[in-house]
């Protein structure tokens, strides 16, 4: 019998897998697996863009399998895979499809869309066991794991303030809890607010008028797009 190991502080977290596949039967059958590995797995039935950058930043996962849009081609998922590779926190990303030519064309990286989405690896359906397991457990070793402690918190609204300060803004008021600011516009000298909205992966941008109503401005997906949406100029605006 093995001897039972001590360890000191909390167990290691799961590593998160998020599974984007538009077909039902396999996202129950690739969950049943990666489950039994011992990941934690949030799937997502649909390959829009904005579907999967919402998921993504409200999961935060260690490694994403993406498969295309239904049909002859991968669509969309290369300009997804890109924008993965290149967001302040990247995800290694899996391509997951039955469609043979983007197959052939993500392993070759000849074309410059394949190049930019970078693939983690490529696993094609009908799907290997082991190739799965294999491309799952390199990619996800491979992710920056995300901070989920209230520490982490603290230093992502640090980073905030950082760059409000940068972009101008003044007045910043933050919380303790979460990444939340309010602040006041260089441009406008009006009052903002911007929220992480964690459950639906989004920033929400709002401002207040002179009889304190909110108006929203908008929702992002990105802290950079969120600062520049609050504190742009009333010219750059139009």
């Amino acid at each position: 019998m093995a001897e039972r190991q001590e360890f000191d502080g909390p167990p290691p977290e799961q590593l998160r897998v998020l599974l984007v596949d538009n077909d039902q039967d396999i996202r129950d059958l690739v969950e049943a697996v990666l489950t039994d590995e011992g990941y934690a797995v949030t799937v997502l039935g649909t390959t829009d863009h904005e579907a999967v950058t919402a998921e993504v930043g409200r999961v935060e996962p260690d490694c994403i399998l993406l498969d295309g849009a239904v049909g002859p081609a991968f669509g969309d998922s290369w300009s997804a895979a890109a924008y993965l590779r290149t967001r302040a926190r990247s995800v290694p990303t899996v391509m997951f499809t039955a469609h043979s030519k983007a197959v052939k064309e993500a392993r070759e990286r000849r074309s410059k869309r394949a190049v930019d989405a970078g693939f983690a690896a490529v696993v094609p359906k009908p799907f290997l066991l082991d190739e799965l397991l294999a491309a799952v457990e390199s990619a996800s070793g491979r992710s920056d794991r995300f901070d989920r402690s209230e520490d982490g918190d603290r230093s992502r609204t640090a980073e905030l303030v950082d760059e409000l300060r940068a972009a101008g803004a003044t007045d910043i008021r933050t919380s303790e809890r979460r990444e939340w600011a309010t602040f006041i516009s260089p441009h406008d000298e009006r009052i903002y607010q911007l929220y992480w909205w964690q459950l639906r992966g989004v920033y929400m941008v709002g401002r207040y008028d002179t009889d304190a109503r909110l108006e929203m401005v908008g929702r992002y997906f990105e802290r950079e797009a969120a600062i520049a949406a609050a504190l742009a100029s009333p010219t750059s605006a139009l």
